[in-house]
């Protein structure tokens, strides 16, 4: 997983504000689509809908995963 920029303040950076396609956001996990599908419909995977597009936001990406670590 990319590192990206941070916090400040309280007040999000631009890139974690950013929102990606599905299949930008699955290379940025290295993961598949299909993985990004299940995982957004079972697990919870924090996704946006944009017109119908399903979008994914990079904060969210490394938050949950962080949350995904293994103690």
């Amino acid at each position: 997983m990319k590192e990206h920029g941070s916090t400040h303040g309280g007040r999000e950076t631009e890139v974690e504000c950013q929102y990606l396609r599905v299949d930008e956001a699955a290379s940025y996990l290295g993961m598949s689509r299909r993985w990004m599908y299940r995982e957004s419909q079972r697990h919870g995977l924090p996704r946006y809908y944009f017109g119908g597009k399903l979008r994914f936001r990079v904060g969210d990406l490394d938050s949950w995963a962080r949350q995904q670590k293994m103690s």
